[in-house]
């Protein structure tokens, strides 16, 4: 008799890799929804709206508002375990990666955006609205 598990197996552990890299792409942006406040400079907030819009504050006053993507590769900079943010403002003239380091890892209500012309990492908390 012939066996049928090896048939059964391959195609389905196929699906499950290809589930765990849609939800490892997913959880980042549904994650990164919300506002956020630098801790560096408490006046200076970001919030990621669902729609694809970023929108900057200072000292509670909006400043600009960008569209942003989230993914794998941005301009030059390309990798197979990072993902970017890129943030590019309505009339063309500002373009700006980041790279992901982490959004709210274990709950922690963190987020850590790296700039990688400047070499400088970036930190923000979370905030309720």
């Amino acid at each position: 008799m012939r066996s049928y598990r090896p048939l059964i197996l391959i195609p389905l552990s196929v699906l499950l890799l290809i589930l765990m890299g849609i939800t490892s792409f997913v959880m980042p942006k549904k994650e990164i929804i919300g506002a956020w406040i630098s801790q560096e400079n408490p006046d200076y907030k970001l919030e990621f709206l669902q729609n694809g819009i970023c929108q900057d504050f200072y000292a509670n006053k909006e400043h600009k508002k960008y569209h942003y993507t989230i993914s794998t590769q941005c301009d030059e900079n390309s990798t197979y375990r990072s993902l970017f943010i890129k943030i590019e403002d309505n009339e063309g003239f500002f373009s700006k990666c980041y790279e992901l380091k982490g959004v709210n890892e274990d709950n922690n209500g963190v987020l850590v955006l790296a700039d990688m012309d400047k070499n400088e990492e970036y930190f923000y908390t979370k905030v309720d609205n």
